[in-house]
């Protein structure tokens, strides 16, 4: 179920990540052509939704106990984007004009996503990340069958004992 999960909010997170670039993309090159700085204006708030992308793939692509499939389906979104940018563009320009469309048209073509292809598509190898790791919440195994048996010295022991008391 982790998967089909993972899978799901990568279709929809891969998206996102082209249109919070194309939105950045857009301020900052607004920002070079009114001869600005990236600390003038809307600069920082672009340079923030950057590090946001940023910070967004290394949290999906990182860790070793998410689905793999998550960043597969980012990685699979964002190469369809980009394949369809170089053979149809004329279809991803009938799309809905949202914040971040105009600099997303002018990136993909580019080829600009094609390296965060390639980093979020190489979860899918790690074996590790495909099997869900035991919750050790108890003791192990050893530890649970350790203070179940004592030595062999103490019941022998006592045994004779006992014995010994009945007989008197």
């Amino acid at each position: 179920m982790r998967h089909f999960v993972g899978f799901l909010s990568g279709l929809i997170v891969g998206p996102v990540l082209v249109l919070m670039t194309g939105w950045a993309f857009a301020h900052l090159r607004g920002l070079y052509a009114a001869d600005m700085g990236v600390l003038q204006g809307s600069g920082p708030l672009a340079v923030a939704g950057l590090v946001g992308v940023g910070l967004l793939v290394a949290l999906s692509a990182v860790p070793a106990r998410l689905t793999p499939m998550l960043p597969l389906a980012m990685a699979l979104t964002l190469g369809a984007l980009s394949a369809v940018s170089l053979v149809r563009m004329h279809l991803l320009e009938r799309l809905p004009q949202v914040p971040g469309t105009e600099g997303a048209l002018v990136l993909l073509p580019l080829g600009v996503f094609v390296p965060l292809v390639v980093v979020l598509f190489t979860p899918v190898f790690v074996g590790g990340r495909w099997r869900r790791e035991r919750e050790s919440e108890g003791p192990t195994e050893e530890e649970y069958f350790e203070g179940l048996y004592g030595d062999d010295e103490g019941p022998a022991q006592a045994a004779p004992q006992s014995a010994a008391r009945h007989r008197a």
